[in-house]
């Protein structure tokens, strides 16, 4: 027969597999900060304003009393190329919209800097640039003084030597539209030799191509997800090579969902997780410390006392 003897010592347990816990930890922490390295990385919405944003209002306030002012180009530029960058600084919270000659050239919103910068198709020859801030009621503030730039372009080139000179027209410049809402947006194509190409980019990654057959009304749909202000870049090309562009903005309204903001499925509402995910894991990872000092304080305990067999 078989005959044990106890000899009042306690064997340590060795199978604890703190090692494997560890290595989780540091997975999850490895993953967890790529997550949050890409959400800090994901591309904003053009042009995006903090807060929330919206073209509605019930009670109107009063109109911007400082208006925009171009610093490039200088007044009297000589240029070959269109269309061109007009920038400058801008009261916050505004539009900002370019006229040339008294036409409507573009519109771009002021940037939480106090700065704007939009492409402009220029005229053949002379154009008097001018800047006029509104806000989102639609209210105007005072223009800006008329900076002087002088497209020049050799006679014979593309459709200028019959007098064809492209350009377009839009009858609105900034549109509001609340997410998951289909939103058509319309210009018209003035001059230049048919047929056309037609290209939209909505501002928020997406773009769209057509083609039109002859001059006039062209439209463009699309569908936002998320929040935010967004720059709409409408170019056509003739079929001898003209171009033109024109510079709009859309609205989306609703709580920006990028870059911190709460709610939404976009970078925000990530970003909202991540930050509630770290303190978890930080806990789990003093969890896994602190059993393991435990442990280790109590076998320390017990060999001193030799209760414990080496």
């Amino acid at each position: 027969m078989l005959k044990i003897e106890h000899t009042g010592k306690i064997r340590p347990r060795h199978h604890t597999s703190y090692a494997i816990l560890f290595f989780m930890v540091v997975v999850a922490a490895v993953l967890l900060l790529g997550a949050s390295l890409a959400a800090q990385a994901a591309p904003p919405a053009v042009n995006p304003q903090s807060g929330s944003v919206g073209l509605t209002g019930r009670v109107n306030g009063p109109p911007p009393t400082t208006g925009a002012v171009i610093v490039n180009p200088p007044s009297g530029t000589h240029t070959q190329v269109s269309p061109i960058t007009v920038s400058g600084t801008c009261p916050k919270n505004t539009f900002v919209t370019i006229e040339k000659n008294d036409v409507f050239g573009g519109v771009v919103a002021c940037q939480d800097d106090g700065t704007f910068s939009l492409l402009v198709d220029l005229f053949y020859g002379l154009n008097t640039l001018v800047a006029r801030v509104s806000d989102a009621l639609g209210q105007y503030g005072p223009d800006s003084l008329p900076v002087t730039v002088f497209y020049d372009v050799a006679a014979g080139t593309g459709s200028v030597s019959a007098g064809r000179q492209m350009f377009l027209e839009s009858a609105t410049s900034v549109v509001g539209t609340d997410p998951n809402q289909s939103l058509s947006r319309t210009v018209s194509i003035v001059g230049g030799v048919a047929p056309y190409a037609v290209s939209w980019d909505y501002g928020d990654g997406n773009t769209g191509l057509s083609s039109q057959a002859t001059d006039g009304a062209v439209t463009g749909t699309h569908t936002y997800t998320r929040a935010g202000t967004f720059r709409v870049i409408v170019r056509v090309t003739d079929s001898v090579g003209n171009s033109a562009l024109l510079q709009l903005v859309t609205v989306v309204n609703g709580p920006l969902s990028s870059y911190g903001t709460t709610g939404g499925n976009g970078p925000g509402a990530l970003g909202g997780f991540l930050l509630a995910a770290w303190p978890l894991l930080v806990l789990a990872f003093l969890m896994v410390v602190f059993f393991w000092l435990g442990e280790r304080r109590e076998l320390h305990k017990l060999r001193r006392r030799h209760l414990v067999l080496q």
